[in-house]
């Protein structure tokens, strides 16, 4: 009976031990999977928090660029306004300049010769000698000073209104006389239209006198010939609007 238990017992113990070598292959694997599961949860949870990091950022971007973009579009909205005020500035001044443009004209309408251009935002006014001074002279005769008058009104109607007096001459040499040179007939004549100017009540501070001589001349084809000189031979006034108040318009709108 005792010799028949042993080997029951052995069977047992045979299975026990197979079960549990089982048993332990069965419990590693889970707790590889456990260990693989976990890491894998810790670098999911590692990516998520990234992944937030990155999209705070990215939010953070996106106000920054939103805010950049607001403030853009604000300097353009400034930037076009003041285009329109200096557009409108420039041609408000453009129809001042037309304006004084038509009144020199219709001063002037009477003297076929004389010629009135503007040009570089200034009215310039041509007087050859044939209207204004004798040949060689700087004397102003009546005739003259009527022409003057009539210019003095335009100045003196506009105070904001400046003139360069201009004179010209030919290249032909100077005869000795009163004059030195052409320079200074051209300064000489110069003098005395801007003396006349204030004699008809024109302010000083409008008034420029200059002398070009023969070194400023119109025509430069064939200087010596008869036609060019006499295109030469005149008196310039230069007529420059106030562009003060333009200025200071567009510095008390910035």
């Amino acid at each position: 009976m005792k010799i028949a238990i042993k080997p029951a017992i052995l069977g047992l113990a045979i299975a026990f031990s197979l079960t549990s070598c089982k048993s332990n292959k069965v419990y590693n694997a889970l707790l590889e999977e456990r260990d693989n599961l976990a890491q894998s949860l810790a670098d999911s949870q590692e990516r998520i928090v990234s992944l937030e990091e990155l999209n705070s950022q990215l939010v953070a971007d996106n106000d920054a660029m939103n805010a950049e973009m607001d403030d853009m579009k604000a300097d353009l909205k400034a930037t076009m306004s003041k285009v329109e005020e200096i557009q409108g500035m420039v041609a408000a001044k453009q129809a001042e300049l037309d304006q004084l443009k038509g009144d020199l004209t219709n001063a002037f309408g009477p003297y076929e010769d004389v010629g009135v251009e503007a040009r570089d935002g200034k009215i310039y006014v041509s007087m050859p000698e044939t209207i204004l001074f004798n040949s060689g002279s700087s004397y102003l005769n009546r005739a003259d000073r009527d022409i003057v008058s009539k210019f003095a009104e335009v100045l003196k109607a506009d105070e904001g209104l400046s003139v360069l007096v201009e004179g010209h001459t030919d290249n032909a040499k100077f005869i000795q006389g009163a004059n030195s040179d052409n320079w200074d007939l051209s300064v000489r004549r110069s003098l005395n239209v801007v003396r006349a100017l204030l004699k008809e009540g024109v302010a000083p501070s409008q008034i420029t006198a200059a002398g070009s001589g023969e070194f400023s001349p119109v025509v430069t084809d064939n200087p010596d010939s008869a036609e060019a000189r006499a295109a030469n031979r005149r008196t310039e006034f230069i007529v420059i609007p106030n562009l003060d108040k333009l200025f200071d318009t567009y510095k008390m709108k910035k």
